[in-house]
C-alpha cells in the first residue's frame, strides 16, 4: 500500500494496485487491450471508484461501479 492524495476523496488515503478485474475494466473503458494498467493504484476508501498512476493524478479515472465497495451496514 501507499499514501497518495485521492481526487474524489479531497484527502490523503492509501492506495493499492488494481487486481486483474479491475486492469480488465480500465482497459475495457480505455478501448484499448494494450493500455498498459501495471502501475495503477487504487483508493481504499469504502465507496471510492478512484484510481491513478503511482507518482500523479493525471492518467487517473474512475471506475465503473461495479466495483464500488458500499459501507458495511450497522446491525
Amino acid at each position: 500500500m501507499i499514501r497518495r492524495a485521492c481526487r474524489t476523496c479531497g484527502t490523503m488515503q492509501d492506495f493499492r494496485k488494481l487486481n486483474e478485474e479491475e486492469r480488465a475494466a480500465v482497459r475495457e473503458e480505455r478501448k484499448d487491450p494494450r493500455h498498459y494498467v501495471d502501475n495503477l493504484w487504487r483508493c481504499t476508501v469504502r465507496g471510492c471508484l478512484w484510481y491513478q498512476p503511482y507518482l500523479h493524478t493525471d492518467g487517473g479515472g474512475l471506475l465503473p461501479e461495479r466495483f464500488r465497495e458500499e459501507p458495511a451496514v450497522a446491525e
